[in-house]
């Protein structure tokens, strides 16, 4: 579309500008542009929670358009307030189809609101409203206001922030339609700007520079995905479909990544996850419709319905807190969505609360005389509620797990299991070299959906000894930066990691749709590993080097005790030299090098950061 607005919710001023063309030849769209549009609008050393800070939502050059697997994509990037560093969170809901239609390609959110306020953009035209009514509600109750009686319009997009996100707490989610920005806390920004909701409606057409070329395209694109096994699970069961691979494989982290087995896990995993589901669902022309409307049908939690519950949150508030009970996993999901919190933030959260009253750091004292003991989910569901609501207890929890362990110290940092202040996801990095050592670099903190190694956890596209650490650092880089050119597009992640169909088929359709030759497969990795380095870039500005590239001692310390993976641990050092020295990077500082920068087309960068001190030589 060609334009980028721009919100200032301090004075209401808006504004737009054009697109630079060399951006889109350079970052080609979604993640790379949102990424280059932040690091060229902030100044190093702002508070993630002060009005200073930015977000930038973007769109990608597939958004909107008749492609499998990529046409619902959206990404926002800021500076998070639970890691200190950049951050991307991407979504997928049909917001970012109608920022597309409504004219635009990317939109900067800056400074703060007087008051509670919801921003309306139709059109071109963009209103602030007083949200005001809004303030205090739940997610699901605000965009039914908003949609039904105050704009009075259902196919209005919304994006909104709960409980949480009002009340900081750092790991608040932004809640679009059933979906979510999840991670990073994007919804406590929202709510430290005072902006309870993002409206949007557009029906304004999407240009495709070659749409016949497409549709062949896309009709190859098809046959490819129905032939792919992971397809058919992924339509079947959704993202639950891993759930017994990881266990069987012993990457499974249970009670706080002591463990990488959980026993109880045909329990969790078998009763009845078919009979549960209302219906699948998916994104728009996809084909794949992995989202999974699940719901209790009798007990305690009778009624409760869900757009999941998704690997990670089948995990987080499961088989982590040795919880064996679906149902409760699934009411969690609700609570948390509800509220407006990251699932895996919480039950990572929750899950080092129970380790620290089991050790008897935590008593009854300081949690508001509930015992926190593993499988309780009783108190799994008070917490996820007192932790959306900073109440008692929850209020240290909603910190996040570094926070957290710092204020309570007593050794309670060696198991606060984080990654730059990020919450670790459902993998355990000992037994995945590769996988582990991606979310050990990434340049967001514990993720694992930036750099996965899907060649040790599934075997695709093709199987490596998971155990071994020959040639992992290079394994993932090509990861990383092959996942940042996919975000760019934005193309779905499981078939882009997964290679479910041929990368050539991918890089072809970005071609036709954009009109725009970005060098097939090896043009997409250098601009991958362009977008790796500029992210990279604004966290070295920040003050991040070798010495954040690191796990909790839990992995560096202590051989997995028993399973499949027994005896396995991080071997961090020497992974590290790996990755640095596959990247081109200084390895003794884990620091970009001008040579590096200058090669990628980023002197402009590399030139800053030598006026800064930040260049190794």
């Amino acid at each position: 579309m060609g334009k980028i607005l721009r919100i200032n919710l301090t004075d209401k001023k808006v504004s737009e500008s054009s697109l630079p063309e060399e951006y889109v030849k350079k970052f080609v769209g979604g993640r790379g542009l949102a990424a280059k549009i932040l690091y060229d609008i902030m100044k190093p050393g702002i508070d993630p929670l002060s009005p200073e800070n930015k977000m930038v939502w973007g769109v990608g050059p597939l958004t909107g358009l008749p492609v499998q697997a990529a046409s619902s994509g959206w990404v926002v990037t800021t500076k998070s307030p639970l890691t200190n560093t950049y951050f991307r969170s991407r979504c997928v809901s049909n917001l970012g189809i109608m920022l597309k239609r409504a004219g635009y390609d990317f939109m900067i959110i800056e400074g703060k609101a007087e008051k509670p306020t919801y921003v309306y953009i139709e059109n071109g035209e963009v209103e602030f409203g007083d949200a005001s009514s809004l303030w205090g509600t739940t997610t699901d109750l605000a965009q039914y206001i908003l949609k039904e009686h105050i704009l009075r319009n259902p196919k209005v997009e919304t994006a909104v922030i709960g409980p949480a996100g009002e009340r900081l707490v750092r790991y608040a989610t932004v809640q679009c339609s059933t979906r979510q920005l999840g991670r990073g806390g994007m919804g406590a920004i929202m709510g430290a700007k005072n902006l309870k909701a993002v409206a949007v409606y557009g029906d304004k057409p999407i240009p495709i520079a070659n749409e016949e070329l497409l549709k062949e395209l896309v009709r190859e694109q098809i046959k490819q995905l129905a032939a792919a096994h992971g397809t058919k699970r992924m339509q079947r069961y959704g993202t639950a479909a891993i759930h017994a691979l990881i266990n069987q494989i012993g990457d499974y982290p249970y009670k706080n990544f002591r463990e990488t087995y959980y026993p109880n896990h045909e329990k969790l995993n078998g009763e009845g996850k078919v009979r549960r589901t209302i219906r699948n669902a998916g994104c728009p022309t996809c084909m794949i419709m992995c989202w999974k409307f699940t719901y209790v049908k009798e007990g305690p939690y009778a009624g409760a319905w869900i757009d999941g519950p998704e690997y990670e949150t089948f995990w987080s508030f499961g088989g982590l807190l040795d919880n064996p009970n679906l149902d409760s996993v699934i009411y969690g999901n609700v609570l948390a969505d509800k509220f407006g919190i990251d699932t895996i933030s919480a039950g990572v959260c929750i899950a080092f609360a129970m380790e620290a009253f089991e050790r008897g750091i935590l008593t009854t004292k300081d949690t508001d005389g509930m015992e926190l003991k593993w499988g309780d989910e009783k108190v799994i569901i008070e917490l996820i509620r007192k932790i959306s609501l900073r109440e008692g207890i929850g209020d240290l929890l909603a910190e996040g797990v570094k926070i957290a362990s710092e204020k309570l110290g007593r050794g309670s940092e060696e198991f606060a299991m984080h990654i730059k202040g990020l919450e670790l996801p459902a993998y355990d990095p000992r037994p995945v070299k590769a996988h582990g050592l991606g979310m050990v670099t990434s340049n967001i903190g514990g993720s694992h959906a930036i750099g996965y190694g899907t060649q040790e956890v599934f075997g695709l596209p093709t199987r490596v000894d998971r155990f071994s650490l020959e040639g992992k650092g290079a394994l993932t880089v090509y990861n990383q930066n092959r996942l940042a050119w996919g975000e760019c597009c934005i193309w779905c992640t499981f078939p882009t990691r997964s290679e479910w169909h041929k990368p050539d088929v991918l890089t072809k359709i970005v071609d036709a749709a954009t009109g725009i030759d970005f060098g097939g497969i090896e043009g997409a990795l250098k601009i991958g590993e362009r977008i790796w380095n500029l992210e990279k870039a604004f966290n070295v500005r920040e003050g991040f080097d070798r010495r954040h590239d690191t796990l909790p001692a839990r992995f560096l310390k202590e051989p997995i005790p028993s399973g499949p993976s027994a005896g396995q641990i991080f071997e961090l050092e020497p992974l590290l030299n790996q990755y640095y020295e596959a990247r081109g990077w200084d390895v003794a500082t884990g620091l970009p090098t001008r040579a590096k920068l200058e090669e990628l087309d980023l002197k402009d960068v590399a030139d800053e950061l030598e006026k800064l001190g930040k260049l190794p030589y």
